[in-house]
Formats: C-alpha cells, structure tokens, sequence
C-alpha cells in the first residue's frame, strides 16, 4: 500500500519493486487459479523456495513446495538443473496451483483486480502525503 511505498522511499530506497500489488491486475493476465489463491492470502501463505528453479523466490506455500522442506527431503538441484527436473510436472493443467510456480510477495493477499493504471494511482495517492 501507500504506507509501506512511503516508508521504503523515506527509508532511502531509490524505487520500490510492487509487482505483487499487479498480479491481480486485467493486464498481468494472471490464469483464474492463481489470482483466487492470491484474493485474501494471509501473508505466511507466501514462502521462499528453491523448488521450482533452483532459485530463491518467493511464492504460494503450496504442498508441492511444502514437499521439499519435510525431514528427509532432498535438496533441490541448483539452478537451471532444478527448473529442468520439475519441467514434465510443472506443465500440468492449467489452474492446478500446486503445479506452477505462483510467485507472489508476502502481501499478496491485498492485491486486488483492479485495472493497474487505478492501482498505481491509488499506490501514489497514498504515499504522497506521507513523504517529506
């Protein structure tokens, strides 16, 4: 929101990454499954992985990237070996959440539907005020 773009750039932050804030958005194009996981996310719903690519990212806690994290599990292969391995499962259904890697930041769960030029706008109407 507002609030936390505000207190990043008066933190010192040059920019402000919100890409989660438009996942929801018409034109992210977003498939139905994700943004319905996405509406009302609590913020421990999002964890980081190396899963699905062997990259850090952050995205949906879902069972597949619970899987990993269980006693026992083994490692995921670096990157882009990972990605390559879990390539066959990732390409399942489409709107099978579990399969596809969701990225999504902690406050995924705000992201709303809105058309991104209203959620840009409405992100700067907030924090403008709040900067010195």
């Amino acid at each position: 929101d507002g609030r936390a773009l505000a207190a990043a750039l008066t933190l010192g932050a040059s920019a402000v990454q919100v890409g989660t804030a438009l996942l929801r958005c018409p034109e992210a194009g977003i498939d139905d499954g994700w943004s319905a996981r996405l509406d009302g996310l609590d913020p421990t719903g999002t964890t980081t992985t190396r899963a699905y690519t062997g990259r850090l990212a952050r995205g949906i806690a879902t069972d597949y990237v619970r899987a990993w994290t269980v006693p026992g599990a083994p490692a995921p292969a670096p990157y882009p070996h990972q990605r390559r391995l879990v390539a066959r499962y990732r390409a399942g259904e489409p709107g099978a959440v579990d399969r596809v890697n969701h990225w999504a930041g902690q406050a995924a769960g705000r992201a709303t539907t809105d058309p991104a030029s209203e959620v840009v706008a409405r992100l700067w109407r907030e924090a403008d005020p709040l900067l010195p």
